[in-house]
């Protein structure tokens, strides 16, 4: 069978120029309701990334807060730390000269008497009198085995006649540590020795 296209020649290119036209319109349609698209997706994540930042930058406001917080609170540590120290040192100068002296009196032996106590500088110069040389050595043992007391030297012994008696007179210098620490302990004694 055989077919006739009835339609003049201008209708039929009417009818294909349509065509074209509709799918120009329809792809520019398109490409626009896809920019849209884009534009929007593009527009929320903008926001969210807004969103994103003003809460980073609370917590950094927030965090900027606790961090003075901390500072001021290391501040006020470290002051007191220091009045700590300060008050440790005081008690020590308190009461060090006081266990000092017990340590003293508990370090000398019966038959030795002190003449002349002097300190300077944390050095003291002990002055006395003793029975004999024996004696002088168990005073300065004594003062050795005391934690207020370092580097004890025998600087002079002589004899001295009192009453007509050959006693022995000497100068004993040492260090004094009036917080009591034991050398390679580092505890605090109290000092004062028990009979």
């Amino acid at each position: 069978m055989i077919k006739i296209n009835l339609l003049p020649v201008e209708e039929k290119k009417k009818v294909e120029g349509r065509g074209e036209f509709l799918l120009g319109v329809f792809v520019i349609v398109f490409v626009l309701a896809l920019v849209v698209v884009v534009h929007i997706i593009q527009s929320r994540r903008i926001e969210e990334v807004k969103r994103q930042t003003l809460k980073v930058e609370k917590e950094i406001k927030e965090l900027e807060e606790v961090k003075k917080k901390v500072d001021e609170f290391k501040a006020k540590n470290k002051e007191l730390e220091e009045k700590i120290r300060v008050i440790a040192v005081l008690e020590e100068n308190r009461t060090g000269p006081l266990y000092v002296m017990d340590a003293l009196a508990n370090s000398i032996p019966d038959r030795a008497w002190i003449d002349k106590f002097s300190e300077k500088s944390n050095k003291a110069t002990i002055e006395g009198v003793a029975w004999d040389e024996f004696t002088v050595a168990s005073f300065m043992k004594g003062l050795q085995s005391s934690p207020y007391f370092k580097n004890v030297e025998l600087r002079a012994i002589k004899t001295k006649e009192i009453q007509q008696l050959p006693l022995k007179a000497f100068v004993i210098e040492t260090m004094l540590d009036y917080s009591g620490k034991v050398a390679g302990k580092g505890n605090k004694s109290n000092g004062l020795v028990s009979q």
